[in-house]
């Protein structure tokens, strides 16, 4: 087993498909049913421009819907 140790955590946000568990616990039939897409990064720096962002999953169901056309 491992064993994780933190000084502080800060939570700023908990999502649907997140949780934050302390102690001894089992998280027995919890579940999440929906689709929701989520990100956790930081853009820094002068002058950024970020558009048409897409996870790894919406990339692969373009690509297959484009296949199917062709």
């Amino acid at each position: 087993m491992a064993n994780i140790s933190f000084k502080s955590i800060y939570v700023n946000v908990i999502q649907n498909s997140s949780g934050v568990f302390y102690g001894e616990n089992l998280q027995l039939k919890w579940k999440n049913r929906t689709k929701l897409q989520e990100g956790f990064g930081k853009i820094s720096g002068n002058g950024n421009l970020i558009s048409n962002n897409l996870t790894a999953s919406e990339i692969a169901r373009i690509k297959a819907k484009k296949s199917q056309l062709s």
